[in-house]
């Protein structure tokens, strides 16, 4: 059957795909902690990429899979590579099984290592925050004398006029 084999290579790309978006994300946990922006900011573009080419696939996928459904007589709603398994018959169930298992495994991994990251990220965003508030009110520490010879209050000084 073309149209099986067409969607097992187009699940085949797909992992491809993936596996170089999960390498970015790996590359990024390490870019993230160091903070490097500037390599991050390219790595977000390589990954913009990754993304179209993602999508273009899945188009692709998902017309195979209606094509397919169409010649094998399925008119189920549900047209999932899982549904399709069943209604397959070897070696084009277990070859689409197969692509279906990596494809799962590799984005699971994906999604661990893009959490981790985001974790990472806002941690980053936390310090900064926390880092200016700090800074913009820092107390100035001299002593200021009121006109009566007592200390008055200690007035804060502001490194920052407004906070972004």
């Amino acid at each position: 059957m073309q149209s099986a084999n067409e969607l097992i290579n187009t699940l085949k790309q797909e992992k491809g795909v993936y596996d170089s978006v999960l390498k970015i994300a790996e590359d990024k946990t390490d870019i993230i902690i160091k903070g490097k922006v500037d390599e991050l900011d390219k790595m977000l573009k390589q990954e913009q990429e990754l993304v179209l080419q993602m999508a273009k696939l899945e188009d692709a996928r998902e017309r195979l899979v209606a094509k397919i459904f169409s010649e094998l007589g399925i008119t189920d709603k549900d047209m999932t590579i899982s549904t399709l398994v069943e209604a397959m018959k070897s070696p084009y169930s277990s070859g689409l099984k197969e692509c279906q298992s990596l494809l799962l495994d590799t984005i699971g991994r994906l999604k661990v290592k893009n959490d981790l990251n985001s974790k990472l990220i806002k941690n980053s965003l936390e310090y900064i925050n926390f880092s200016i508030n700090l800074i913009a009110s820092v107390d100035s520490g001299s002593n200021n004398y009121s006109g009566s010879g007592q200390v008055s209050d200690a007035k804060k000084r502001n490194f920052f006029d407004m906070k972004l």
